[in-house]
């Protein structure tokens, strides 16, 4: 049985739990992050309470990793960045291997398209060069800027020989 400090803090707990998800989606483990931080560990057994508010969560379909896994590859992608770089931020979230392998499939033409277009930005660089020397420069530059950008060293050679 719950004492009452027990329920108000269960109720406060899922109500901060979904201010947070109404701004964007989190992983659990963001969440148990940021929720720990919010509550101080001494409020009425936040520790043992706050496993049980996030499966209820899951449960009524307010948080799902999967869900903010898409929505983080999406966006991500969006903004030029490549499937290495975004499951190292993604392990950094807390996000399990199982779903990572599944949003971040190395050879989809989607990546490719991204790397194209990054490319076709940048191309500039290596079009305005004079000289074969200039030229090999920015070349490498390029290269070095996705290698960056978390896109393997495979697709990138395969995006600049399409360019080229």
């Amino acid at each position: 049985m719950r004492t009452a400090a027990e329920n108000t803090t269960m109720v406060e707990l899922r109500r901060a739990a979904m201010d947070l998800l109404a701004r964007r989606e989190h992983s659990r483990a963001e969440l148990v992050d940021k929720l720990r931080r919010k509550f101080s560990e001494d409020t009425a057994g936040v520790a043992q309470l706050l496993p049980g508010v996030l499966d209820q969560l899951e449960q009524d379909g307010l948080l799902s990793d999967a869900r903010f896994v898409a929505a983080y590859v999406r966006y991500r992608r969006s903004r030029g960045f490549g499937p290495l770089l975004i499951r190292q931020e993604l392990r950094g979230k807390g996000v399990s291997s199982a779903l990572l392998d599944a949003a971040l499939a190395a050879n989809t033409p989607e990546w490719l398209e991204s790397l194209r277009e990054l490319v076709a930005r940048k191309q500039r660089l290596v079009s305005s060069a004079e000289d074969a020397q200039e030229a090999r420069k920015a070349r490498q530059k390029l290269y070095r800027f996705c290698l960056s950008r978390g896109f393997s060293p495979e697709l990138i050679e395969s995006a600049l020989r399409s360019k080229t």
